[in-house]
Protein backbone atom coordinates (compact mmCIF):
# COMPACT_ATOMS: atom_id res chain seq x y z
CA UNK A 1 0.00 0.00 0.00
CA UNK A 2 2.73 2.48 1.00
CA UNK A 3 4.83 1.60 -2.09
CA UNK A 4 1.91 2.22 -4.44
CA UNK A 5 1.23 5.58 -2.78
CA UNK A 6 4.87 6.66 -3.07
CA UNK A 7 5.04 5.57 -6.71
CA UNK A 8 1.87 7.55 -7.56
CA UNK A 9 3.43 10.60 -5.92
CA UNK A 10 6.64 10.03 -7.84
CA UNK A 11 4.73 9.83 -11.15
CA UNK A 12 2.81 13.01 -10.32
CA UNK A 13 6.05 14.85 -9.57
CA UNK A 14 7.76 13.52 -12.71
CA UNK A 15 4.83 14.72 -14.85
CA UNK A 16 4.98 18.13 -13.22
CA UNK A 17 8.76 18.32 -13.81
CA UNK A 18 8.19 17.46 -17.49
CA UNK A 19 5.67 20.34 -17.78
CA UNK A 20 8.12 22.74 -16.13
CA UNK A 21 10.92 21.58 -18.43
CA UNK A 22 8.75 22.28 -21.48
CA UNK A 23 7.97 25.79 -20.24
CA UNK A 24 11.62 26.39 -19.36
CA UNK A 25 12.71 25.39 -22.87
CA UNK A 26 10.27 27.89 -24.39
CA UNK A 27 11.45 30.66 -22.03
CA UNK A 28 15.09 29.94 -22.83
CA UNK A 29 14.33 30.22 -26.53
CA UNK A 30 12.72 33.62 -25.96
CA UNK A 31 15.68 34.66 -23.80
CA UNK A 32 18.17 33.73 -26.53
CA UNK A 33 16.29 35.96 -28.99
CA UNK A 34 16.36 38.86 -26.53
CA UNK A 35 20.06 38.28 -25.81
CA UNK A 36 20.86 38.22 -29.54
CA UNK A 37 19.07 41.55 -30.04
CA UNK A 38 20.68 43.08 -26.95
CA UNK A 39 24.13 42.01 -28.10
CA UNK A 40 23.47 43.50 -31.55
CA UNK A 41 22.47 46.84 -29.99
CA UNK A 42 25.54 46.90 -27.75
CA UNK A 43 27.89 46.34 -30.71
CA UNK A 44 27.34 50.02 -31.49
CA UNK A 45 28.11 51.13 -27.94
CA UNK A 46 31.70 51.66 -26.86
CA UNK A 47 32.61 50.11 -23.51
CA UNK A 48 32.73 52.98 -21.02
CA UNK A 49 36.14 53.77 -19.61
CA UNK A 50 37.72 56.35 -17.33
CA UNK A 51 41.33 57.55 -17.49
CA UNK A 52 43.47 55.74 -14.93
CA UNK A 53 44.41 58.98 -13.18
CA UNK A 54 40.75 59.66 -12.30
CA UNK A 55 38.84 57.89 -9.51
CA UNK A 56 35.78 55.92 -10.53
CA UNK A 57 32.36 57.08 -9.38
CA UNK A 58 29.12 55.16 -9.08
CA UNK A 59 27.99 56.91 -12.26
CA UNK A 60 31.07 55.55 -14.07
CA UNK A 61 30.34 52.03 -12.86
CA UNK A 62 26.72 52.34 -14.00
CA UNK A 63 27.80 53.64 -17.42
CA UNK A 64 30.25 50.76 -17.74
CA UNK A 65 27.56 48.23 -16.80
CA UNK A 66 25.18 49.71 -19.37
CA UNK A 67 27.88 49.48 -22.05
CA UNK A 68 28.91 45.88 -21.29
CA UNK A 69 27.10 42.80 -22.54
CA UNK A 70 26.11 40.57 -19.61
CA UNK A 71 25.32 37.00 -20.73
CA UNK A 72 22.56 34.98 -19.14
CA UNK A 73 24.00 32.16 -17.04
CA UNK A 74 22.18 29.42 -19.00
CA UNK A 75 23.82 26.66 -16.96
CA UNK A 76 22.17 27.91 -13.75
CA UNK A 77 18.41 27.80 -14.40
CA UNK A 78 17.73 27.57 -10.67
CA UNK A 79 19.52 30.87 -10.09
CA UNK A 80 18.76 33.11 -13.09
CA UNK A 81 21.36 35.85 -13.40
CA UNK A 82 23.71 37.38 -15.92
CA UNK A 83 27.49 37.58 -15.94
CA UNK A 84 30.25 39.52 -17.61
CA UNK A 85 33.54 37.77 -18.16
CA UNK A 86 36.88 39.57 -17.82
CA UNK A 87 38.10 37.93 -21.03
CA UNK A 88 35.21 39.41 -23.03
CA UNK A 89 36.09 42.92 -21.88
CA UNK A 90 37.47 45.27 -24.49
CA UNK A 91 39.20 47.06 -21.59
CA UNK A 92 40.36 44.50 -18.98
CA UNK A 93 41.89 47.27 -16.85
CA UNK A 94 38.48 48.94 -16.61
CA UNK A 95 36.85 45.63 -15.70
CA UNK A 96 39.26 45.25 -12.79
CA UNK A 97 38.66 48.82 -11.66
CA UNK A 98 34.89 48.26 -11.71
CA UNK A 99 35.26 45.10 -9.61
CA UNK A 100 37.47 47.07 -7.21
CA UNK A 101 34.82 49.77 -6.94
CA UNK A 102 32.11 47.18 -6.20
CA UNK A 103 34.26 45.62 -3.48
CA UNK A 104 35.17 48.99 -1.99
CA UNK A 105 31.72 50.57 -2.04
CA UNK A 106 29.34 47.61 -1.91
CA UNK A 107 27.47 45.91 0.89
CA UNK A 108 27.43 42.30 2.12
CA UNK A 109 24.67 40.08 0.72
CA UNK A 110 24.22 36.54 2.00
CA UNK A 111 23.31 33.89 -0.55
CA UNK A 112 23.22 30.29 0.58
CA UNK A 113 26.26 29.69 2.78
CA UNK A 114 28.28 32.47 1.16
CA UNK A 115 28.37 36.22 1.57
CA UNK A 116 29.18 38.37 -1.45
CA UNK A 117 29.86 42.07 -1.83
CA UNK A 118 27.08 43.61 -3.93
CA UNK A 119 26.51 47.05 -5.39
CA UNK A 120 23.24 48.48 -6.70
CA UNK A 121 23.44 49.96 -10.19
CA UNK A 122 20.94 51.73 -12.39
CA UNK A 123 20.60 50.04 -15.74
CA UNK A 124 18.37 50.99 -18.65
CA UNK A 125 15.26 49.39 -17.19
CA UNK A 126 15.67 49.85 -13.47
CA UNK A 127 17.85 48.86 -10.54
CA UNK A 128 20.08 45.78 -10.63
CA UNK A 129 22.84 44.57 -8.34
CA UNK A 130 26.30 43.32 -9.30
CA UNK A 131 28.72 41.11 -7.40
CA UNK A 132 32.07 39.49 -8.08
CA UNK A 133 32.83 35.94 -6.95
CA UNK A 134 36.02 36.98 -5.16
CA UNK A 135 37.24 39.72 -2.85
CA UNK A 136 40.34 40.47 -4.95
CA UNK A 137 39.82 42.46 -8.18
CA UNK A 138 42.95 41.03 -9.80
CA UNK A 139 41.57 37.48 -9.35
CA UNK A 140 38.06 38.24 -10.57
CA UNK A 141 37.08 36.50 -13.79
CA UNK A 142 33.31 37.09 -13.61
CA UNK A 143 31.05 39.94 -12.52
CA UNK A 144 27.45 38.84 -11.93
CA UNK A 145 24.31 40.90 -12.44
CA UNK A 146 20.73 40.37 -11.31
CA UNK A 147 17.62 42.58 -11.27
CA UNK A 148 16.72 44.02 -7.88
CA UNK A 149 13.34 42.29 -8.12
CA UNK A 150 15.22 38.96 -7.75
CA UNK A 151 17.26 39.97 -4.72
CA UNK A 152 17.56 37.07 -2.28
CA UNK A 153 15.44 37.33 0.86
CA UNK A 154 16.25 35.91 4.26
CA UNK A 155 13.94 32.96 3.54
CA UNK A 156 15.56 32.15 0.19
CA UNK A 157 19.17 32.17 1.38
Amino acid sequence: MKLAELERERVRLMEKLAEIAKEQKALQSQMRRVERDLKAELRHVEEHSVPEDRELTLEDVEKWCRSAYFNLAHTMPGNPHCYFSRRSSRRPDMYERVVGYVLGHGYPQKYGRSTYTCLDVRMNSGTWFVWPMTDRPEESEVLNLKPDSMRPTEEST
